[in-house]
């Protein structure tokens, strides 16, 4: 804890400090959110499932992360934004890093309703930004922190990026991909 802590900072610079990372950790959290509704036609086409089951499979995380946020709420109340934020974005990782691995729809279902933690990581965030901030900018504070929204785009923007850079649409390699793959070697 003593990491983010420094006695000779100012209390604005403090604040500035933990609304960036709360904000960062936020946009994170939305991208990882985001994932199976950005892949969802991808999904749709490897998977070969129906309107019905593409429409539950994007449902499953949003779902979740709308009923966790009140349980992660209490916990980052409880316990501490700050903690609640790390525990939650180590959790995250492990579905983050096991979509690209399912073979199967009841695998990504799986994985997607892990991934719906992350849509509770606003509860988390509104709690532990807010506390830096006097009640007259709290207002303000909130509102930068809810750019981190920003996330959910992201995770669209990726899907361009990865569909690209590892040739699922190999007539339209970004040259930012080839540029990356001839520093790999690839």
């Amino acid at each position: 804890m003593a990491l983010l802590r420094n006695e000779s900072e100012s209390p604005e610079s403090s604040q500035r400090k933990h609304l960036l990372l709360g904000t960062v950790s936020f946009t994170v959290c939305f991208a990882a959110w985001g994932l199976i509704s950005a892949f969802a036609p991808r999904f749709r086409e490897q998977f070969h499932l129906s309107a019905t089951q593409t429409a539950f499979l994007v449902a499953v995380p949003v779902l979740l992360g709308a009923l966790a946020r009140i349980p992660t709420g209490m916990l980052a109340d409880r316990f501490g934004g700050r903690v609640v934020f790390t525990v939650l974005m180590f959790f995250v990782a492990v579905p983050v890093a096991l979509v690209p691995a399912a073979t199967s729809y009841r695998n990504l279902l799986i994985v997607a309703f892990l991934l719906g933690m992350a849509g509770s990581s606003f509860a988390v965030g509104v709690g532990y930004v807010s506390r830096w901030f006097s009640m007259e900018s709290q207002g303000s504070a909130l509102g930068v922190y809810g750019l981190g929204n920003i996330g959910q785009s992201a995770a669209v923007f990726a899907n361009l990026v990865i569909e690209r850079c590892f040739g699922v649409l190999p007539e339209r390699k970004s040259p930012y991909c080839t540029a990356r793959g001839d520093l790999l070697g690839g």
